[in-house]
């Protein structure tokens, strides 16, 4: 009969803590060096995540999604307007909703990224994805359990 491993210790789930953290500035950290990518801050990523994920949202529900003040929202929304990868439309009758949707120029930025992910993780892996699924999986769930806790 199979016995349940015990659950994680505090010290174990910091450490994973650090690893994603490392593993998260390698990936962002390599986005200039990629041709053709517009390069993007971490609050202006967070936002074109959620906008990828949820295009037509209102300022006020992305702020709220993303955990950003509507200040740091604001900013960063200006700044993607500029660099192409953001638009501004209504999304009422009367024309006073405003909602956001990501361009042409931000799908095609964020299937160069992709791509460029897919590639340096198949590599960093030595050619074995095994366990990348559940890896996945581990991640939604942290991140759905981390947005919840905001």
């Amino acid at each position: 009969m199979a016995t349940t491993p015990p659950p994680p210790r505090d010290d174990e789930l910091a450490d994973l803590a650090d690893l994603l953290m490392t593993v998260a500035r390698d990936l962002q950290g390599r986005h200039a060096a990629v041709e053709g990518v517009v390069p993007l801050t971490a609050t202006e990523t967070t936002v074109m995540r959620h906008l990828d994920r949820h295009p037509g949202t209102s300022p006020s529900a992305a702020a709220a999604a993303t955990g950003l003040q509507r200040s740091n929202l604001s900013t960063a929304l200006r700044a993607l307007e500029a660099k192409g990868l953001v638009e501004r439309g209504h999304g009422d009758l009367d024309g006073r909703a405003v909602v956001l949707h990501p361009t042409a120029l931000a799908a095609r930025n964020l299937g160069l990224l992709r791509a460029h992910w897919a590639e340096r993780l198949h590599r960093a892996l030595g050619g074995d994805p095994a366990g990348a699924r559940e890896a996945r999986a581990l991640l939604e769930r942290l991140e759905h359990g981390l947005a919840a806790d905001r």
